[in-house]
């Protein structure tokens, strides 16, 4: 198993080389210097090294799917995440080796074909693991922002009705409300004032940057109003009860399905349950 370890040796030095490599000073950069303006600095500086790898890696293979509007609602960025996904896939590759070593030490190593196969499955299975995790957590970030906009969707409306403005309501409603997702709505309905851009411009872009489709149907609302004159009030509330209810659906749905998976567990309880009680009578009956 000396190859395996060669192997492994290779892709440790090749780890160093790429950390070494990424954490030199390099010389200035364009992008960079753009890219730190963009965010305002200071963040940039402590996160370049992985984020220049990610690029240079999403650069080099285009094809890798980047689930863009996920980590865009989880405030991730691509260059870091693509780096993260090629780090644990060269752990997945090098921790196989080192296993079938120790197997080798304690007296029987395994097949070629099982090493190499188990090598690949779990570099594949560890490349993979950021995506599913990026989904899971997206998931339940969509989901708090959902039951966030009803809140909104409410408070909305009742700047309209008291009188306020489609444009005074949208923007008196995300400062009253608290929490990240009014503190997104504001931060969206601010660059909009900024560019000269109606609000519901603004929420509509949000919605399309982070997969938000009911806050896309607001700020379609919002735009018949504000641009037709439109009474919106009483659709503002229809569209709120229709999201509790959907919400309240899907709640539900999730705690029939885990009660579902709860069926299992508590079968193989009973069973181990079932088999300490009867296999003392079996014992003295056939020992």
């Amino acid at each position: 198993m000396s190859v395996w370890l060669i192997a492994a040796g290779l892709l440790a030095g090749l780890g160093c080389w790429l950390v070494v490599g990424e954490l030199i000073p390099a010389g200035p950069s364009l992008r960079a210097a753009i890219d730190r303006l963009d965010s305002g600095g200071g963040v940039q500086d402590a996160v370049s090294a992985p984020i220049r790898l990610g690029r240079r890696l999403a650069a080099a293979m285009p094809w890798l799917p980047v689930p863009v509007k996920d980590l865009r609602l989880l405030g991730q960025d691509h260059g870091s995440w693509l780096a993260s996904k090629v780090g644990l896939g060269f752990a997945g590759v090098a921790l196989m080796p080192v296993a079938c070593e120790l197997m080798a030490l304690s007296g029987g190593p395994p097949p070629l074909t099982i090493s190499a196969g188990g090598t690949l499955a779990l570099g594949a299975a560890m490349f993979c693991v950021p995506d599913l995790v990026t989904r899971v957590r997206a998931r339940q970030k969509r989901a708090d922002f959902r039951h966030a906009l009803t809140s909104y969707l409410d408070l909305v409306a009742l700047e309209r009705g008291a009188g306020a403005a489609p444009t005074e309501a949208l923007e008196a409603a995300a400062e009253v409300g608290y929490g990240w997702a009014f503190e997104r709505i504001s931060a969206a309905l601010g660059r909009a004032r900024k560019a000269g851009a109606a609000p519901w411009e603004g929420l509509a872009s949000l919605a399309d940057e982070i997969g938000i489709t009911e806050l896309g149907d607001l700020a379609e609302i919002a735009g018949v109003a504000g641009e037709e004159g439109g009474r919106i009030l009483a659709t503002l509330h229809a569209r709120a009860e229709s999201m509790r209810a959907e919400a309240l659906a899907a709640t539900r749905a999730q705690a029939g399905a885990r009660s579902t998976t709860m069926v299992l567990p508590i079968a193989l309880l009973a069973g181990g349950f079932l088999v300490l009680l009867i296999f003392p009578d079996f014992y003295r009956l056939f020992g």
